[in-house]
């Protein structure tokens, strides 16, 4: 980003003025330009990139770009190779121009979102290599998004907290480049690096000490990783699951309490009672004999369908999946069963539906239901399956030849079943917050 030079020149432009002027000077020995698709390793808050695409949703900038083609019917004239060119081995100053040509034709108010305020905020976050460059820029972009007369009053809790942790991070970061800086740590002291590092998970997240300790005497004691008893192998991933998964059951934590709190709730009820998305995760972490969190949250709507409908089977479930004639099964077989056969394999974490499947069948379910879910039962099940997508990633992420699949998902379960915590601690807060207002 802009360096603080830069800084007083680019003062009164618009945005998309700046964005040109920086873009052009960011050419190579070649001319050529590209967007970097830049993410940090921090597990304190993961790149925005990997959050969307484990939702489901469109998630690189060339599904962005082609996503804001479809969603506002403007054809940007750039042709697919340059498309694939921008985002990777660049493009000359013309394609630019026409990126740019187009996205100022949008009906999107670009002006409001990248804000003088905002924009501080975001070159701050670029400078110290923090993924809030992103979420700073998302937020209030989805903001904006909502209709007249709608603010996503659900969605606040977790925008707060997002905005929370993109403060917290970046200012962290901040602290710890200025104590480099000054002399008060050496760079190279990876060991002095992480005592700040350790104090700073223990006060600002809810991963347990001991998983922030492990990962402490990693660091103090590198030589342990060359030749690591299988003990250490899963102690490492324990730290790590924990660390990773903070944040997202933070998130999924939020999210459900803005849900509640805005339709109708009881105040009270919402501390008696954790919610459905969290009831879903916690059961797949303890139960053996649910396969899926999307399984676990299918149990769930099952049995508030039949509150609704009365006693609702699996079987009852399936026919409200459309079948393709062709589609993965024995032609001889009925229709019956073959639905049925496609919704077991989902909840074993097969076939999983696409988004416009996903939303069909349960628009079909609300419809039998006479009841209007919304966009919310639709995102709790994507939810439920970004969390079946992200017990997957972190098994291929720690394939080490000293221990099981069966034995890291172990771990990650023991972590997803602390998601109680997350839900009681965050619904307190919440709770306290609106009452002080």
């Amino acid at each position: 980003m802009r360096s603080n030079s830069d800084q007083s020149q680019l003062e009164g432009k618009s945005f998309f003025e700046q964005l040109e002027e920086e873009l052009f000077n960011s050419a190579d020995s070649n001319n050529k330009i590209k967007f970097k698709d830049e993410k940090s390793p921090y597990y304190f808050l993961p790149p925005l990139q990997d959050f969307l695409e484990l939702l489901n949703l469109p998630h690189t900038q060339k599904q962005l770009l082609d996503l804001a083609e479809s969603a506002f019917g403007i054809d940007s004239k750039i042709g697919r190779s340059s498309k694939f060119a921008i985002f990777g081995n660049g493009v000359g100053k013309q394609v630019i121009s026409k990126l740019l040509g187009f996205y100022k034709n949008l009906p999107i108010p670009f002006d409001d979102v990248f804000t003088p305020k905002n924009l501080n905020k975001i070159d701050k976050s670029a400078k110290v290599g923090s993924n809030a460059v992103y979420w700073l820029s998302a937020v209030p972009f989805y903001k904006l998004s909502a209709p007249d007369g709608e603010s996503d009053k659900e969605l606040e809790p977790l925008f707060l907290f997002i905005e929370k942790r993109c403060q917290t991070e970046v200012r962290f970061l901040e602290y710890v480049r200025e104590k480099i800086k000054n002399d008060k740590i050496d760079r190279e002291d990876t060991a002095a690096i992480y005592k700040y590092i350790s104090g700073f998970w223990k006060s600002e997240t809810k991963v347990p000490e001991h998983a922030v300790h492990t990962l402490g005497n990693i660091i103090k004691y590198p030589e342990k990783l060359k030749k690591p008893s299988k003990e250490d192998t899963l102690s490492a991933i324990e730290s790590y699951c924990f660390m990773n998964l903070d944040f997202y059951l933070e998130a999924i934590t939020y999210f459900e309490i803005g849900v509640r709190y805005e339709y109708g709730n009881d105040p009270q009820n919402l501390k008696k009672e954790i919610g459905t998305i969290t009831r879903s995760i916690y059961a797949f972490a303890t139960n053996d004999s649910i396969s899926t969190c999307f399984e676990a949250l299918l149990i769930e709507y099952k049995k508030i369908l039949t509150d609704l409908v009365g006693k609702i089977g699996f079987r009852d479930l399936a026919r409200f999946i459309d079948i393709n004639e062709l589609e993965n099964a024995d032609l001889s077989e009925s229709l019956d069963d073959r639905q049925y056969t496609q919704l077991k394999r989902w909840r074993n974490g097969k076939d999983i539906p696409s988004n416009e499947r996903l939303a069909a069948f349960l628009d079909k379910l609300d419809e039998y239901a006479n009841v209007d879910s919304g966009y919310v039962l639709k995102m709790a099940f994507r939810i439920a399956l970004g969390v079946d997508k992200l017990v997957g990633k972190i098994i291929s992420a720690t394939a080490f030849d000293n221990c099981e699949p069966h034995e890291v998902e172990a771990i990650i379960k023991k972590v997803l079943s602390r998601v109680p915590i997350y839900y009681e601690s965050n619904i307190t807060d919440f709770l306290n917050a609106k009452n002080a207002d």
